[in-house]
């Protein structure tokens, strides 16, 4: 059913609003991904369907970042399975490709010299870049793309109703945990409160102007540090 995956892929390209930067990822990227992913991400679905969306959600992150103006950590391991693969085949047509298509190099870092907050702000960004309605308890799309995959060993955020709370897991082998998840230490209604987001509304951003582009991996078990993969901030 090879073809029928392709077909879906790319129709989904086809509708995507990142069809334009999708339709420019360098050739010969995805066949990279597909043989070397699973060294690094056990049972991580190789098919182009996956590869489409997963390539969106990292399309979406780059984009965050150069919006947000504030270092943002990337909340899928799918996302991140394109980007570890793309640096490991030609880091330096990555940085091209960021500078051609969100302005600037996206560079990447360890989550350990990432500062506090960084999946926060991402989640602050997301919401102001979708639109999210004020009352609504929707997550953003970049924060559902591991479920929405049942990726692996991804990251799992939801709303638990009635408390107003994001819960968290790390997916199992099936890409669920929902029945595991606990409150998010990081995006604690206290922590959203102090950046003017009264969970569940949309936010603007104001830009400090002075931050440096960079970005991050591995998430840590640890309540620190959980729930984030790849990250970045912009000037």
């Amino acid at each position: 059913m090879e073809w029928f995956d392709d077909w879906r892929a790319m129709r989904y390209i086809c509708n995507s609003s990142y069809r334009m930067t999708l339709g420019e990822l360098p050739a010969g990227l995805e066949s990279y991904w597909r043989h070397s992913a699973p060294d690094e991400y056990k049972g991580i679905q190789t098919d182009a369907f996956f590869f489409a969306r997963a390539a969106e959600g990292l399309m979406k992150f780059f984009y965050i970042v150069t919006l947000s103006g504030k270092p943002c950590a990337l909340p899928s391991e799918a996302a991140d399975s394109i980007w570890h693969a793309w640096l490991r085949w030609d880091p330096a047509g990555l940085e091209r490709f960021c500078i051609e298509h969100f302005g600037k190099a996206i560079p990447h870092v360890e989550r350990a010299g990432l500062e506090a907050g960084a999946l926060l702000n991402s989640f602050v960004c997301c919401r102001r870049y979708e639109g999210v309605a004020f009352h609504a308890l929707r997550l953003p799309a970049l924060f559902r793309l591991d479920v929405r995959l049942k990726m692996r060993g991804g990251h799992g955020y939801w709303n638990r109703i009635g408390s107003g709370q994001i819960v968290y897991a790390r997916l199992d082998v099936r890409g669920l945990g929902r029945r595991q998840a606990s409150p998010h230490p990081e995006l604690t209604q206290g922590a959203l409160q102090a950046t003017g987001l009264r969970y569940p509304c949309s936010v603007g951003i104001t830009s400090s102007g002075d931050t440096t582009s960079f970005a991050f991996v591995g998430g840590d078990a640890d309540g620190s540090s959980c729930g984030g993969g790849c990250g970045g901030g912009g000037d």
